[in-house]
């Protein structure tokens, strides 16, 4: 196999661009001071990168890679930006005493977002999943995961 420079510099921009994206999770997830939505940010490009890595071969694949990270990246934004304190209280309420698939809704007028929340399983343990539909800037954006309760009995994201 024949490996040219440009085969090289491709190779070393995919690996520099995913050791940079894991680094700045580990450097953040580290500092109080980082916001929800940067958080969301970074994890959002990690996942994506990491979802898009799967698709195409050859240079098609350090594409997708690239392409994942930056629509992850912006879709965890936007769910960080609009999920504040008030949201995870309400988050936190249905997740204690919604009973699975009954849908909970609410408006937050400071974000101007629409949540519905939706637990689909595991009423009365210690995690549960869920879906969450959110419409931000008139866009609706869907996000399932599982929650779990921490120590404190605090729910928080466990996928």
């Amino acid at each position: 196999m024949k490996t040219t420079f440009k085969t090289v510099n491709k190779s070393l921009l995919t690996t520099g661009l995913i050791a940079a994206t894991l680094s700045s999770s580990v450097f953040l997830s580290g500092c109080g001071a980082a916001s929800n939505e940067q958080t969301h940010t970074i994890a959002g490009s990690v996942l994506g990168g990491v979802i898009g890595r799967q698709f195409g071969s050859g240079d098609g694949r350090d594409v997708m890679t690239v392409l994942g990270a930056v629509v992850g990246g912006m879709i965890g934004g936007n769910m960080g930006r609009g999920l504040d304190r008030q949201d995870q209280q309400r988050v936190n309420q249905t997740l204690d005493t919604a009973p699975n698939y009954q849908k909970v809704a609410w408006n937050n007028p400071n974000t101007n977002t629409q949540y519905e929340f939706t637990p689909v399983n595991g009423a009365g343990q210690q995690c549960r999943d869920y879906v969450m539909d959110a419409w931000i800037d008139g866009r609706m954006q869907q996000v399932k995961g599982r929650a779990c309760k921490n120590d404190q009995g605090q729910w928080v994201n466990a996928s």
